[in-house]
């Protein structure tokens, strides 16, 4: 998944509220759990950049003086996060009790018996976002709790574009003509986990897909999937996106719009608030739209973070009161106006004083609405790699599309066999 990205200070949550939640989830330990364990816990996390999410922990250990959350920030990277996540969970060790899961590994731990089944009705209810919840299902069981979601977002710069584009040629069309000095349209593109999330979104806009929707067979062989490449494909040959984009990641990406080299940027909604800062090139002169698609909108890969309770834990009982929460409406609301996140509650969207500090919700609510997870398998790491490497060589000039997709065909094959 894309890095998280935290940039504000996190408004109070409610004690009262974090005590109400706290009964809520011991009636759902005690139902649900065979462990009913309670003290102090662990909580292993992706890097906090700029410290909020303590801020949020203690609200929570001023009201459990006695179960106090103690935050373990592991590396800024995705994959070092996942491999220690990984290495902790083969030990067996109890030293993580709550983790920071990225959408798309929620499936793997479930599967090979690391993580708590959760009840449904305490972290999927109908004030969830649904493709939220999706997310942190396997075997039509919950397995996480999903704390933060995110949806792709089209920045454009609104001095320059009169109707936002809703399809790639409006995108390209619209860039005839652009000032000097200033790219047509990047995304992340770079050989990364970000490159997965940017070809699906150009596959799925197409009507294809990479795997099946139970994850178990491969579906990418096929006309449309060949098209949404095709399309990225076509527009590197064509200048519309830079060479430079080759080695785009989120920031290099943010960076490039900010400065006001790019027209058009696909990244998550945390670009908001830089663009909008002081000294950004772009102050004043961008909006946001959804994704392009092929014959209308596009459809937005699913970003986000589940959290996950250690089957390993010796304080479930605390580590499952503690992620109910941080899914309270207090807790959440800090994420969208504190946090620069995606909440996963449904009606904060339409908030008008969260819509005040973050006028792009409306335009974020119908991008998540519609957007797809990524392939939901078991060895998704392995999946993952094989659309990166083929899609990349793709993108180089290195394979034809029609052999890049045979290729990662065969790749995705063996990765679900």
């Amino acid at each position: 998944m894309p890095i998280t990205k935290f940039s504000a200070a996190l408004a109070a949550v409610l004690t009262i509220g974090a005590l109400s939640l706290s009964a809520c989830g011991t009636n759902e330990a005690a139902s649900g759990s065979s462990d009913s364990g309670r003290g102090p816990i662990t909580f292993a996390s992706g890097k906090d950049f700029t410290k909020e999410m303590q801020a949020l922990l203690n609200k929570w250990n001023t009201a459990h003086p006695s179960e106090k959350v103690t935050m373990l920030e592991l590396s800024a990277s995705p994959d070092e996060q996942r491999t220690s996540f990984v290495q902790n969970f083969q030990a067996k060790s109890s030293a993580y009790d709550v983790l920071w899961s990225d959408v798309v590994w929620t499936s793997e731990f479930a599967s090979r018996g690391w993580i708590e089944e959760l009840d449904p009705k305490v972290y999927g209810g109908s004030d969830i976002m649904p493709a939220a919840v999706k997310t942190a299902m396997y075997k039509g069981k919950m397995y996480g709790a999903p704390f933060i979601t995110n949806g792709g977002l089209l920045f454009y710069r609104s001095d320059l574009v009169k109707t936002p584009p809703k399809t790639w040629k409006e995108l390209f069309n619209s860039c005839k003509g652009r000032p000097a000095g200033i790219d047509c349209y990047a995304g992340q593109f770079s050989q990364y986990e970000g490159l997965t999330v940017n070809a699906a979104e150009a596959i799925n806009a197409a009507g294809g897909s990479f795997l099946s929707a139970d994850g178990r067979s491969v579906a990418v062989n096929s006309p449309q999937a060949r098209a949404g490449l095709q399309t990225l494909v076509d527009a590197f040959k064509a200048g519309d996106i830079n060479k430079e984009a080759i080695t785009y990641k989120e920031e290099e990406s943010r960076r490039a719009f900010v400065e006001g080299r790019l027209m058009y940027l696909r990244n998550w909604p945390y670009v908001y608030t830089s663009a909008n800062e002081d000294g950004s090139a772009v102050k004043g002169k961008f909006a946001v739209t959804t994704l392009p698609g092929a014959t209308g909108p596009g459809t937005s890969s699913l970003g986000g973070i589940d959290l996950v309770v250690s089957k390993f834990s010796k304080h479930k009982q605390t580590a499952k009161d503690w992620i109910a929460f941080m899914q309270s409406e207090e807790s959440q609301r800090s994420v969208v106006k504190d946090m620069n996140q995606a909440s996963v509650r449904t009606a904060l969207y339409d908030d008008p004083e969260l819509v005040k500090s973050a006028p792009y919700l409306p335009i974020l609510k119908q991008s998540i609405l519609k957007a797809e997870p990524r392939p939901a398998t078991p060895n998704y790491n392995a999946v993952s790699l094989a659309i990166q490497k083929n899609v990349y060589t793709a993108l180089q000039g290195q394979a034809t599309v029609d052999q890049a997709i045979t290729a990662m065909a065969d790749e995705l094959g063996r990765a679900v066999g």
